[in-house]
């Protein structure tokens, strides 16, 4: 989202703006690992952290600056989020300084190798993690926090933040690109037509509904294939067959029978222009054409609903809605991405403050507060009959049941396992008569040999 946001995640740049470019992140890791924790650096970190507590003795306020990309709900969420820890805290001042998306991970990697102490807290996408935290630049979650995610956080919020038994990070959602769907529901009143509620109604009412062009598509009906929700509806679609691609070592493998129904079943929704490679190769999210009257219904995360009531003044009810993506197989299952977290970094100017923070927002109560604004899952299992959030949110309740049975999506950069694998399927549905077996043998090769993440977790 996450998300961008890529979410929008956005978050999200898409295929041609990944934060992290090509599949091997040496180069940026080489860049990133270089004289981070020098001595010099060391001594000048603990010097830091000794004049906030003299400033804290002389009744000066500690300064602590936050960075986060520019999505204004989620701006708006982490400043009632500093505001809240201000008022719990009088003796601080949160800085929330947000920057656009197709910068910040130069901006993060900037500051992390800097000899001078940059942000105090960063609020990072999962994707953008790996080349972070192999860098050895970045502190680490105190004992009682890791407990914490070790015992009440569900797993694939927590997988990319963890490197040799210890972990770098702090989730603050779940992130789910599957499971749920922005629906206009002017459309479909106008059209008479009821939302689907099995495979076979949705993939019915999207050939129904969809108005072809040319090689446009120009009313979408279900839409999936932008550089979130492919890769995460085509895995919920092997699993939900009962099917794995992951192996026994880790490794991917997509041309299992599994794995080659599902991508036929994807391309043909291309075939018989229900929707088109536009906003995959364009970059951009398709619950967009939703919201503009373009499309029906499109496959998203729940953090979409804020983009309808923010950023296009729609209203929930009326203009749209938020369903279940009903089930493609017999049994509930799929994949998720680490999301947004929270990563203090070693050459702050106060990093056991930045935790004393991350620690705040990370309770409860308080987080309750920012997945509610930001349309986000909660991360922990504690949270899932959290009845604040089944209040306010009663249009994403239907998705806390099925977040047990998730599994992470794997130890890889998966920023650069979407582009790998989004860039097959434009190839595929660019080439007549494709080898759809061999395509996936050849994705999953690429991906494992060069996504993989390089520390353990």
């Amino acid at each position: 989202m996450k998300k961008n946001l890529l979410r929008n995640g956005a978050i999200c740049a898409g295929v041609a703006a990944m934060m992290l470019t090509g599949c091997s992140s040496a180069s940026s890791d080489s860049q990133t690992t270089a004289a981070v924790s020098s001595a010099e650096e060391t001594e000048a970190g603990n010097a830091a952290e000794e004049t906030a507590s003299e400033a804290a003795a002389d009744g000066e306020k500690i300064t602590l600056t936050f960075w986060c990309h520019q999505n204004e709900p989620w701006i708006k969420a982490y400043e009632a989020m500093a505001d809240r820890f201000e008022e719990a805290n009088p003796e601080y001042e949160v800085k929330v300084e947000s920057y656009p998306f197709n910068v910040y991970n130069d901006k993060i990697q900037t500051a992390l190798t800097a000899g001078t102490a940059g942000p105090d807290i960063i609020a990072v996408w999962g994707g953008m993690a790996p080349s972070f935290i192999k860098s050895d630049a970045l502190s680490e979650v105190p004992e009682e926090m890791a407990k914490q995610l070790d015992e009440d956080y569900m797993q694939p919020t927590t997988g990319i933040y963890k490197k040799e038994g210890k972990y770098y990070g702090v989730p603050m959602e779940y992130n789910l690109e599957y499971g749920g769907m922005i629906v206009n529901k002017k459309l479909f009143d106008e059209a008479g037509l009821s939302y689907p509620t099995t495979w076979e109604e949705l993939r019915e009412t999207s050939k129904k509904v969809a108005k072809k062009n040319g090689d446009l598509v120009e009313m979408k009906g279900f839409e999936m294939i932008d550089s979130d929700a492919l890769i995460c509806n085509y895995l919920a679609m092997i699993l939900q067959q009962g099917g794995q691609y992951l192996t026994e070592d880790g490794s991917v493998d997509f041309a299992t029978p599994e794995g080659i129904k599902a991508m036929n079943e994807i391309l043909s929704m291309v075939q018989d222009g229900e929707d088109d490679l536009q906003n995959l190769t364009e970059g951009e999210y398709e619950f967009n054409d939703v919201y503009q009257d373009k499309g029906y219904m499109s496959s998203v995360g729940s953090w979409a609903i804020g983009e309808g009531t923010d950023s296009y003044g729609l209203t929930y009810g009326t203009d749209f809605e938020y369903v279940k993506v009903p089930q493609y197989g017999s049994q509930m299952g799929f994949a998720s991405e680490t999301g947004w977290g929270l990563l203090v970094p070693k050459n702050g100017a106060h990093v056991d403050d930045a935790w004393k923070y991350v620690e705040f927002f990370s309770q409860p109560e308080n987080l309750v507060q920012h997945n509610i604004a930001c349309s986000q899952l909660p991360p922990r299992k504690s949270m899932l009959d959290n009845e604040v959030y089944k209040e306010a949110m009663p249009q994403v309740t239907f998705l806390l049941d099925i977040l047990p049975s998730g599994q992470w999506m794997g130890p890889y950069n998966t920023s650069d396992m979407r582009d790998v694998f989004n860039q097959m399927f434009i190839d595929l549905c660019q080439t007549d008569a494709p080898d759809v077996e061999q395509a996936l043998k050849d994705a999953s090769a690429e991906i494992t040999a060069n996504c993989r993440i390089s520390y353990e977790n």
